[in-house]
């Protein structure tokens, strides 16, 4: 979710509110590039960014290209089953890639878009998001599109779902560091052989549907198996931002319905902006469980999904509560997540999280936080930021304190 972060961001900016396919994003695109700039000193914006901005990156040219970047390395100490680990994490406030983005002026308002984007393992120089089944090298995102006074309709991997979106508006994080909400809030995640559909603007309000082909045969689950569809909707006022998805995944071994809903709200009071969402997830049918997940993931990630997986009936409710607050080159963000399952196992959890971020440039910034996730009852969550991901320890919980430098180009 992403890339604001080169030297081209302010001619992206004046394009998106100047360019003839502006509808597309109005009063969000004003809200995402109109800040002061302390805001771009948050992990948050570099996410919130592709909630507004076509695949293109909407370039004032009639036709450009632009290769874009971000090398995100810390130092962690963390906890795991066999005792605490001191090591090198790649991608832990916001996921290390790079990725080219395209546009092509195709007269009367209309565009043509591209956009590559693959992870990359910043501590070893690896690939990365690059799971499930087959390796992906653009494994962050892979897709074409049209723009025009219509919308934008995009096909292929999606650089997030529209889930992920909704949960980024409410994040104080920016779904990337130690208190992030993908760490135990359920969300889905990328997703292959996606056609999705982004509405003009209207009044601050945009829409968006996608859905996704599962692809299987009648011998691998049948036509409807892994199949998932979105629908969201997403506003932006002055202050207030908000959100709210409603998402549903065809279980690929017994073809019950997973539901997840995500709602978010965001309001700006000026010297810091208050964030919060509430969420629901029901896994009626078998168990998602980890090889599951890992076969399934071949075409649709999960987010927020604990390490033992969910059971057949977990049935959660979470919500949460953050804080940003820029000052100087420095902005602190601070936020709590609580998940209550109400199916019968009953696996609980709770996540806080804290970060200090200081800029020593608008591309470069030092990072240091502290995260905890406390599980009850076998829940299984760990510690998890953009990319990275702590272990459990000796008491089933998870907890991680990360030092590190991001840079983007």
């Amino acid at each position: 979710m992403s890339e604001i972060f080169n030297k081209t961001a302010g001619r992206i900016c004046r394009g998106i509110q100047s360019t003839p396919s502006r509808v597309l994003v109005g009063a969000m695109a004003a809200w995402a590039c109109g800040q002061a700039p302390a805001w771009a000193q948050q992990a948050q914006k570099e996410e919130l960014r592709q909630i507004t901005t076509p695949a293109g990156g909407m370039a004032a040219a009639a036709s450009s290209v632009t290769l874009y970047g971000l090398i995100d390395t810390s130092i962690a100490y963390a906890s795991g089953a066999g005792g605490r680990i001191t090591k090198l994490d790649s991608g832990h406030m916001n996921g290390s890639r790079f990725g080219f983005r395209g546009s092509e002026d195709l007269g009367g308002g209309l565009r043509a878009n591209f956009w590559l984007e693959a992870g990359i393992n910043s501590d070893t120089g690896g690939s990365g998001q690059n799971q499930g089944a087959g390796a992906k090298f653009f494994g962050r995102g892979s897709l074409v599109s049209l723009t025009g006074d219509f919308g934008e309709v995009r096909l292929g991997r999606t650089v997030t779902t529209i889930s992920s979106e909704a949960q980024a508006v409410g994040d104080a994080f920016g779904l990337g560091g130690a208190g992030n909400l993908q760490g135990i809030q359920p969300a889905t995640g990328r997703a292959n052989n996606t056609v999705w559909y982004q509405s003009p603007a209207l009044s601050g309000f945009i829409g968006k549907f996608s859905y996704s082909f599962g692809e299987r045969t009648s011998a691998t689950g049948g036509s409807q198996a892994a199949n998932q569809a979105a629908v969201a909707l997403f506003y932006s006022g002055q202050a207030l931002s908000g959100a709210v998805a409603y998402t549903t995944l065809r279980h690929p071994t017994d073809l019950s319905t997973v539901r997840w809903l995500n709602s978010s709200l965001a309001y700006n009071f000026g010297g810091f902006k208050l964030f919060g969402s509430f969420a629901t997830f029901k896994n009626p049918g078998a168990d998602l469980s980890p090889a599951v997940h890992a076969a399934l993931d071949g075409n649709v990630q999960l987010a927020g999904i604990p390490t033992v997986g969910y059971y057949a009936g977990q049935d959660d409710r979470s919500a949460s509560l953050g804080v940003a607050v820029p000052f100087g080159s420095s902005t602190v963000l601070a936020q709590v997540v609580k998940v209550d399952d109400r199916g019968p196992l009953n696996r609980d959890a709770t996540q806080f999280g804290v970060a200090y971020l200081y800029a020593l440039s608008k591309r470069t910034t030092l990072y240091a936080d502290y995260g905890k996730v406390k599980n009850r009852n076998g829940a299984g969550y760990a510690l998890t930021g953009a990319t990275s991901q702590a272990g459990l320890g000796d008491g089933g919980n998870s907890d991680a304190v990360h030092v590190g430098v991001r840079h983007a180009f």
